[in-house]
């Protein structure tokens, strides 16, 4: 049976993934620069011009991270990310899920402990994989400047680097691939079920909890933080934001949350909602 070429199912998808992703990244007000590595021994891949290289390394994995070993291993032995398959023989676990043709995959690997991996595969038509891994590790910097500046405790946001593909790791040249050069490694935040997050939104929220999650939300402009996928609890009973690309954008629409909430709390979350945020903020 002939393969059936992804840019032929989705011919445009991937054009409006980049144009959309090349849009300026607003600065959040208590962003400072990402921690820079000393030592930087990647590399250059003449793919990307040499401009956009220098953007990046700032938030490139260090060189001394304890998954930069295990990754250059991986890359130099085969391509993982080729396929869902492939990320499965390469020892990943076994429900490697395609959510959509712009849905970044998630990788769980036991010499990987501590962290995951996000990456689009080789057969998902998303160019330009590199715009949406800058913009969601200065999304978590920014989201961990405000936790840090109103000294809220209960809230994480993992941190997260670029790690570039050895450049002697390339697909088959053949239609259906749409090579990437970039993953992202960040913190495993050891996240509970959707079931469970649901659960604890429904009978562990406090107000307390909701005035500051309102304060985050608006400050930083987190506009698909207001779905629990997005914001789910962790096992240590912390919320933790991990889908952290789309940020100092707007309007939030927070009356999303209400959905997860007890009756008595949605009543509050809308009296936040109607006040524009705790009085007392």
């Amino acid at each position: 049976m002939q393969k059936l070429s992804l840019k032929k199912v989705f011919p445009f998808t991937w054009y409006f993934f980049l144009i959309f992703n090349l849009l300026p990244i607003q600065e959040y007000a208590y962003s400072e620069e990402v921690e820079i590595s000393s030592v930087r021994n990647y590399e250059y891949n003449p793919i990307i011009s040499i401009d956009e290289w220098k953007k990046l390394e700032p938030f490139f994995l260090p060189i001394n991270h304890p998954t930069k070993t295990y990754l250059d291993q991986l890359f130099s032995n085969n391509r993982p990310i080729l396929s869902e398959k492939a990320m499965e023989k390469a020892g990943f676990s076994n429900n490697i899920i395609i959510r959509g043709p712009q849905k970044a995959v998630i990788g769980h690997h036991p010499k990987l402990k501590g962290y995951i991996i996000k990456t689009f595969l080789d057969i998902q038509p998303v160019q330009g994989e590199w715009i949406a891994w800058r913009s969601r590790i200065l999304g978590a910097e920014a989201i961990r400047k405000c936790i840090e500046h109103h000294n809220f405790k209960e809230f994480r946001v993992p941190k997260k680097w670029i790690y570039p593909i050895p450049i002697n790791s390339t697909p088959p040249l053949e239609p259906i691939y749409y090579p990437k050069y970039f993953i992202l490694v960040e913190e495993d935040m050891h996240l509970l079920s959707h079931k469970e997050t649901k659960k604890t939104y429904r009978n562990k929220m406090t107000k307390k909890t909701l005035d500051h999650l309102y304060i985050v939300l608006s400050e930083v402009g987190l506009i698909d933080s207001v779905y629990a996928d997005n914001i789910p609890f962790n096992k240590s009973g912390k919320i933790c934001f991990i889908d952290t690309e789309h940020f100092n954008k707007g309007p939030v629409k927070f009356e999303r949350i209400k959905r997860y909430l007890s009756p008595s709390l949605q009543v509050y979350w809308q009296h936040l909602i109607d006040c524009n945020g705790p009085l007392n903020k």
